[in-house]
């Protein structure tokens, strides 16, 4: 009987050979790589083209108002020259008596007269019903820059009284404009006033006759925005 020889020794498992590392040039040339896809990406982010913020709609009013038997004039003739205190857009640029020492604005609401001796108001109502005053603004920005006749000569017989909007866009909602007989005096009824408003770049005007009774002494207008 055989004795039995040594224990066989199970071979040894082979080690996977180290990778050789990479060269130093490989590496600059993989982060420079990294770093222009990088620097591309957000290069290519930032040429995504945003569309810009809808324009604001024209100002356009909405459900005028005029007085019975008034004719509302929006088309007019360009005569070259703004006239100065008759209330009228004349070179059809939508400001009203520009030049004329009168505050504009992108509201604007002016009427004019001729008989020197007649009181009339211009009486200008915001949304909120805040009346337009001389030299203060409301806090929707209406201002009026003038009150004749004014004893104090300022208005030198030239009739104009001027509400305007002083600064920003207008608020929305409904107006109130008042033509009002004040004072007739020695003037002769009825008094012919012309009423024109500026709404955006547009002009809109109009020819009121006032008498000293109830039911003439003032007209209105409204409309909405």
């Amino acid at each position: 009987m055989r004795s039995p020889g040594p224990p066989r020794r199970e071979p040894r498992a082979r080690r996977a050979a180290p990778r050789p590392p990479a060269p130093h040039g490989l590496r600059a040339r993989l982060a420079s790589a990294a770093r222009v896809a990088t620097a591309l990406a957000l290069l290519l982010a930032g040429c995504i083209e945003v569309p810009p913020p809808p324009p604001r709609p024209p100002l356009q009013p909405k459900d005028i108002k005029v007085p019975e038997g008034v004719g509302l004039e929006i088309a007019c003739t360009p005569t070259g020259v703004e006239l100065c205190f008759d209330a009228r857009d004349n070179n059809c640029n939508g400001v009203i008596d520009e030049g004329c020492g009168l505050h504009t604005g992108i509201l604007q609401f002016t009427i004019a007269w001729e008989e020197p001796e007649a009181d009339v108001d211009l009486n200008v109502y915001d949304p909120a019903g805040e009346l337009a005053r001389v030299g203060e603004p409301t806090a929707s920005g209406l201002m009026k820059d003038r009150d004749c006749p004014r004893v104090s000569g300022e208005c030198q017989e030239q009739n104009v009284e001027n509400v305007f909007l002083t600064e920003g866009e207008p608020a929305r909602g409904r107006y109130r404009v008042v033509v009002r007989l004040d004072k007739l005096n020695d003037a002769t009824a009825p008094i012919r006033v012309r009423l024109s408003a500026r709404v955006g770049q547009r002009s809109y005007s109009m020819a009121l006759d006032l008498s000293p009774s109830a039911a003439t002494e003032e007209k209105s207008v409204e409309f909405t925005l």
